[in-house]
């Protein structure tokens, strides 16, 4: 008892000392700073920023520019991107029955096809399980199979979706199908663009068909007619190439050797302007560096702020940073990644760690006057805390509101008009704080888990599974190609 008061009294003197600092960035970051105006500049003017394209290109120097000219120490960090893959245009024809143009984009990672197109029947494969996939039976070899999807409303619906696809592309394989159309799960004739489960492997040509046109097609096809479909997808393919992140750094005043890590990514979809995923949480990032070395804050721990590139196609360049840095994570006191759109930021996910969930209740508990805080402790795959978690480093990933994030992600509509600044202005004051709070309380200690720890976390939780849908990287860890 007289050493949880200890420890108690110890926390709430760290944070009276502190309180002063923090207030003052919280206000600072309330109030008039430009992240509404870099946030335009970065959707509107550069654009979708697929890794490896020219916006993504142009996106680097951006950042590199935002944190140089507000006085923080920057880099560019290169690292090796395994391939390149950008679509050009995509196509598609319906003949038989009914003849009409689908609205279709290719799945990044999507095989090409030649100029003159590639063409087959279209049949009917239900909701792509292995009961539909018997049904069609010897009708799926060397046809088109149209996979019907839910119309999606939430986050729990899209991490649905990427489970279902990984089953349903082994399928489409052992099937022999010729290509897989999916069924857009967004309504208004909405595009999106999700990996092929099986990353640069995938040998398949993919596409998505608007939501309206697929129903069309799975109405005639059901009612005992036959079509044909005629699809081009003119793409960009290429081998290993470099990327760069973009890592900003406030030295720490006492422990400069021991870092706290914040970060979102730099690259985002071509079909949209990567608004939402993640455009809003890069702006954050340069603004709260940038506040800080306005307001003269001096941490007493190194605050790293990361513009990470490749996220969307595997996590590249957070796994390379991880890869870069490995002798330094023993001394990484906390990484965290934002991602999740420009919802109220509700907490945290904590990685499955107690150790963890207790520094950041703690942390949350002295900020009320941000808001209240629920903080959950399970660990998530599909963002850049990733490589963090599977090398042993204490976690965060922001958890937000919903808001319209789901409906619009990877979407033609993730665009500038869908973030809510308001929220995006207040979840940087809750970001900053918490930074700062684990980069000044030097009494949090939030040891590195060994191999052994990490691997305990992967059995008592769902990691496996989460790992299978996220293209290849649960071979990639039980290989000893990722991870600690």
């Amino acid at each position: 008892m007289r050493k949880f008061i200890l420890i108690s009294f110890t926390f709430i003197w760290v944070l009276s000392a502190q309180n002063s600092e923090i207030d003052k960035l919280v206000k600072g970051l309330l109030g008039d700073t430009p992240i509404e105006e870099d946030l335009k500049e970065l959707c509107d003017i550069i654009g979708g920023r697929p890794t490896g394209s020219i916006a993504n290109i142009l996106s680097i120097d951006w950042g590199l520019e935002k944190f140089q000219k507000a006085g923080v120490s920057v880099s560019k960090e290169a690292f090796t991107m395994p391939g390149l893959w950008l679509e050009n245009e995509s196509s598609a024809k319906i003949s038989g029955a009914a003849e009409f143009d689908p609205r279709v984009v290719a799945l990044t990672f999507s095989k090409g096809t030649h100029r003159t197109g590639l063409r087959g029947n279209l049949v009917d494969g239900g909701h792509g399980t292995m009961d539909d996939f018997a049904r069609l039976g010897e009708n799926a070899k060397g046809n088109f199979v149209l996979v019907e999807t839910d119309e999606l409303l939430d986050i729990d619906g899209l991490f649905k979706e990427y489970a279902d696809a990984v089953l349903i592309e082994d399928l489409a394989y052992k099937a022999g199908v010729k290509g897989l159309v999916y069924m857009s799960s967004r309504p208004m004739r909405l595009l999106y663009r999700h990996n092929a489960s099986r990353s640069f492997e995938n040998s398949l040509p993919m596409v998505v068909m608007a939501r309206e046109d697929a129903k069309r097609c799975l109405r005639i096809l059901r009612n005992d007619k036959s079509l044909s479909l005629l699809v081009k997808i003119n793409i960009r393919e290429g081998g290993p190439y470099k990327s760069y992140n973009v890592i900003g750094e406030i030295k720490g005043s006492e422990r400069p050797d021991e870092v706290v890590i914040i970060g979102a990514h730099l690259d985002s979809w071509g079909l949209g302007t990567g608004a939402n995923d993640n455009g809003c949480n890069v702006a954050m990032m340069i603004d709260i560096a940038r506040q800080m070395i306005k307001l003269d804050i001096k941490p007493k721990r190194t605050i790293r702020f990361a513009l990470w590139n490749g996220e969307e196609l595997g996590l590249y360049g957070s796994m390379a940073y991880t890869e870069k840095y490995e002798s330094q994570l023993d001394n990484h006191v906390m990484a965290m990644s934002v991602d999740i759109g420009s919802g109220p930021i509700t907490g945290f996910f904590t990685g499955g760690r107690p150790d963890v969930l207790d520094a950041t209740n703690k942390i949350m508990n002295s900020l009320t006057d941000l808001g209240m805080f629920t903080n959950i402790d399970i660990p998530l795959v599909g963002t850049d805390n990733f490589d963090f978690m599977m090398h042993g480093v204490g976690n965060l990933i922001a958890n937000h509101e919903p808001a319209n994030y789901a409906p619009n992600y990877h979407a033609e509509s993730d665009t500038y008009d869908k973030v809510n600044l308001q929220a995006l202005k207040h979840n940087s004051a809750i970001v900053a704080a918490v930074t700062l709070i684990y980069a000044n309380d030097l009494n949090i200690d939030i040891p590195r888990q060994s191999r052994q720890d990490i691997e305990k976390l992967v059995e008592s939780t769902d990691l496996e599974q989460q790992m299978k849908s996220m293209m290849g990287i649960w071979y990639q860890w039980i290989e000893g190609k990722r991870g600690r």
